[in-house]
């Protein structure tokens, strides 16, 4: 995968080739915006220990869709899962809004 951010149309609705959507959005985000019931919630600081433990024997090649309520939240977990070895980890452009927007929420 040549980018790291994805647009929110780039996500199918039906979540097909996607292994992993994961939500690092803040207790407080997701309860004034909802959520997506779907999405593993994950807070950002235990992306590196889970990955490295409980979720390590997640493949390498997993298509990983991150999302928060900005890039700012989702663009550094995925350079942290990039740096563990996944290849596939993107973040959605516009975070939980524009998926929401999307439909998917």
């Amino acid at each position: 995968m040549s980018s790291t951010r994805i647009t929110a149309a780039e996500v199918p609705a039906d979540l097909t080739d996607v292994d992993l959507l994961i939500d690092v959005r803040s207790a407080k985000g997701r309860a004034e915006n909802g959520e997506l019931a779907s999405a593993v919630i994950l807070p950002k600081a235990q992306v590196e220990p889970i990955f490295s433990g409980p979720l390590a024997p997640v493949s390498k090649d997993a298509r990983i869709v991150v999302f928060c309520g900005s890039v700012a939240g989702s663009g550094p977990v995925v350079e942290v899962l990039q740096r563990l070895g996944y290849r596939n980890a993107v973040d959605v452009e516009g975070g939980y809004a524009a998926l929401k927007e999307r439909g998917l929420a």
